[in-house]
């Protein structure tokens, strides 16, 4: 008997024992939770302090710490992790913004990738939109500064980033094109330009557009005109041609065609050339209308048109470069009356 009272004596004791270990292990768990939901409150009250003081930096990654610790805590830290998930995206963009409006961009692009990471991680489809399409604008910025210091191959990789990531952007296109201008890379250049022209009248860029036909019709009538001074009349025809099936409203490359058809002999095309190139000139300076009449006086000749050749012959009356010849032929070639 004695030995089972004794038995049972033990027994209780460590029951004792072990209920006392389980309260005290209790114990602790509740003065820890404790302890680090007091973190959490004491952290996301220094990145808010960050934050107004203008530290976004210093903000953003004392308030990430905080969403660890509140993550930590559970429920009783709810209310901190919802007002942190919905606010750090938007101050991470912010900050992106700020450095951006310091032009230091490699540091802007940096901090607009993050944006994009915590967008992603607080599941901000807004923010997130915002920072991509702003990713496109940096690198056309460096591309920009690349180019103003003529590093023409650093800002072609710069532009050529930006319409990988926003391809119907017209002005990065347009740039690359003087890249590469620059760097006398014709086939790109003529590329680029005119995905400028597509991508500017598609979109609503009507300036890049214009700036790339402008460019490309000026260097391929350049072209031209060397090629007519050389008298590589189908070299000419090549360039100025080109130069109108860009800008059609360029005058002064369908005379030159007409001009370079006469001297090919080839009068239909040089009358069809030269009454565009009068079409658009029409109500201009004489001097711009003599020497178009003067072409059209010379084909229609050619053609044994006396009657329209006299015609526009005798509309050359103040260009002292054709004048003498029209004289001639009004007097002594066709004797027009």
């Amino acid at each position: 008997m004695l030995i089972i009272l004794i038995k049972l004596k033990e027994k209780k004791m460590k029951c004792i024992r072990l209920l006392s270990i389980a309260v005290a292990l209790f114990g602790f768990t509740v003065v820890g939770s404790a302890q680090t939901l007091q973190e959490v409150v004491e952290s996301y009250n220094k990145g808010a302090s960050l934050q107004a003081s203008g530290d976004l930096a210093g903000a953003i990654a004392e308030l990430e710490k905080c969403v660890e610790l509140a993550k930590q805590v559970g429920d009783d830290a709810e209310e901190q992790l919802i007002v942190l998930e919905a606010n750090l995206p938007g101050m991470y963009l912010q900050n992106a913004k700020n450095i951006l409006n310091a032009k230091n961009f490699p540091a802007a692009l940096l901090a607009l990738e993050a944006t994009v990471a915590a967008a992603e991680k607080y599941n901000n489809a807004g923010i997130k939109a915002e920072a991509e399409k702003n990713i496109p604008q940096i690198y056309l910025a460096m591309g920009m500064a690349d180019y103003q210091e003529k590093k023409y191959n650093e800002a072609i990789a710069s532009f050529d980033k930006v319409v990988a990531l926003d391809p119907n952007l017209a002005r990065a296109y347009f740039i690359r094109g003087a890249c590469y201008q620059q760097l006398n890379d014709t086939p790109k250049m003529e590329e680029s330009y005119k995905l400028a022209i597509e991508k500017g009248t598609a979109g609503g860029d009507a300036a890049s557009a214009q700036s790339a036909k402008t460019q490309l019709s000026r260097y391929y009538f350049n072209v031209g005109v060397t090629a007519q001074k050389a008298q590589k009349w189908d070299d000419a025809i090549s360039a100025f041609s080109k130069t109108v099936e860009v800008d059609n409203q360029n005058a002064d490359a369908f005379y030159a065609l007409a001009s370079c058809y006469n001297n090919k002999k080839s009068w239909d095309n040089a009358i069809s050339n030269a009454e565009k190139a009068l079409e658009l000139k029409s109500g201009g300076e004489p001097k711009d209308l003599e020497r178009i009449y003067y072409q059209l006086g010379t084909s229609y000749m050619e053609k044994k048109d006396n009657g329209k050749a006299c015609e526009y012959y005798k509309k050359v009356t103040t260009d002292a470069n054709y004048l003498p010849a029209a004289k001639h032929h009004i007097e002594v070639t066709l004797k027009c009356k």
